[in-house]
């Protein structure tokens, strides 16, 4: 035991014999003890009004906080008031605020201590050049041993830490505003009052009635499951999963709402919004989180559109369309090789079209059984892989009368080669012939010159 301490103990000890006017009978318990000392009539009749002598008589061991008839009277407690339940366990709050579970002397207490007293709040002590401290109230006698524990005496009475209000969910406290009638029926209507009476923590951002209305939002509308969908994903985008105060919200920060889109914040000058509403009201606590609210509701963004490849694992080694005038296929004219796939493609054409294959170069005889992507439509997705030497020619049927024609080379086309001119001598029938031909040309030209002497 350090010295300071040791004087402390001894300078308590001389006191308490001064303070009771007897000395401390450590075969006694701690209400017989308290009850001897002539100056803790209020708390032995407080204790007695509250039931608690009896817990005090027990086993133990305790450690009293005791204070004095003058600190009862300086704390304006009249017993009198204490008259029905409630204020009884008021009363019996107060009083086992200055009780410890378990026989704690002055040695023991140290600077910053904090130690849990039997009603569940904490208590905090403080050593100061040997002067001991719990809360605000002084130790003036200290360590009087009692058979189940020691007693210090204290000048003032102890009040416990005002309880932490019981808060309600955030769907409740939203109900109890009177500013969110709209909100509550809307969640109310897509389903959700039992999602945000959970445990969370949320952080919702809660629009105004006024804002409802500005909106628009007439819930008889959301009739079937599609509308309600929408519903919700209106309602859960106004929902951020955890708790966020706004002193942590930050100039460009972007969130994930519960909808999985995102919404981006702005401050500016201390005002916080959210896409375009203004934080109105900020930091309403509830059990399972934090409401913000805001004066306008909040739209999703669109979802962006989902884009399906008609053409998905196959090699267009072309596509096909149709151009601006709607009447011809863009290019006209396609070549590719042997194996190679042509793909045809056009959706939301003002027209139907489709692709026949016709027996020539702008012929009007379609090819029995042959290629084709069936009837006319307005969308179209055909592809065809093209395996020899070929030229295809096509046309789209509702329009072979405009000429509508398409034509696909694959490989050489599949034209015969040139054959090879045969090698021709004075002997054979064309060398003949010609040099005939040639005979007669001269013989009249010859004829003219004549002619022309005479």
């Amino acid at each position: 035991m350090n010295r300071a301490l040791t004087l402390l103990m001894i300078a308590c000890l001389s006191l308490s014999t001064v303070t009771f006017g007897v000395s401390a009978d450590e075969t006694e318990d701690i209400p017989a003890n308290a009850a001897a000392t002539g100056v803790h009539e209020a708390l032995v009749a407080a204790l007695g009004h509250a039931g608690l002598v009896e817990t005090l008589q027990g086993d133990g061991p305790f450690t009293v906080f005791a204070p004095t008839d003058a600190a009862f009277e300086a704390a304006g407690i009249d017993l009198s008031t204490f008259d029905n339940d409630e204020a009884n366990a008021t009363l019996v709050d107060i009083l086992t605020y200055h009780v410890l579970s378990g026989a704690v002397d002055a040695a023991n207490v140290t600077d910053g201590l904090v130690a849990t007293m039997v009603n569940g709040d904490n208590a905090t002590f403080t050593v100061d050049n040997g002067t001991v401290m719990i809360n605000d109230a002084t130790v003036t006698t200290a360590d009087v041993v009692a058979s189940n524990g020691i007693i210090h005496v204290i000048d003032k009475v102890l009040t416990p830490p005002a309880d932490e209000p019981v808060l309600d969910d955030i769907a409740t406290v939203a109900t109890n505003t009177g500013v969110h009638d709209s909100l509550v029926a809307a969640l109310a209507h897509a389903g959700l009052v039992a999602t945000l009476q959970g445990e969370g923590p949320f952080t919702v951002f809660a629009p105004t009635d006024e804002a409802f209305a500005a909106a628009g939002i007439d819930l008889s509308t959301f009739d079937n499951d599609e509308a309600n969908a929408t519903l919700t994903d209106i309602l859960t985008y106004h929902v951020y999963a955890g708790s966020v105060a706004a002193a942590d919200v930050t100039d460009g920060m972007v969130a994930t709402m519960v909808n999985g889109d995102d919404a981006t914040f702005t401050v500016v000058n201390g005002t916080v919004m959210v896409g375009d509403a203004t934080v109105t009201t900020a930091d309403v606590a509830a059990s399972n989180g934090v409401i913000h609210v805001i004066d306008k509701v909040l739209t999703p963004p669109a979802d962006e559109p989902v884009v399906v490849d008609p053409f998905e694992g196959v090699d267009c080694a072309a596509t096909i369309g149709i151009d601006s005038s709607g009447f011809a296929f863009s290019p006209t004219v396609v070549n590719i090789a042997v194996g190679e796939t042509v793909c045809w493609f056009w959706e939301d054409s003002s027209m139907p079209h489709n692709v026949k294959q016709v027996d020539g170069f702008k012929s009007t005889t379609y090819v029995e059984n042959g290629i084709t992507s069936g009837e006319a439509a307005s969308d179209v997705a055909f592809h065809h892989t093209f395996t020899e030497d070929t030229t295809f020619y096509y046309a789209c049927q509702p329009h072979i009368a405009m000429d509508m024609f398409g034509e696909i080379v694959v490989g050489d086309g599949g034209s015969e080669p040139a054959a090879e001119p045969a090698d021709e001598s004075e002997d054979t029938p064309g060398f003949m012939a010609a040099g005939a031909l040639v005979a007669v040309i001269g013989a009249l030209a010859l004829m003219g010159r004549t002619r022309d002497e005479n």
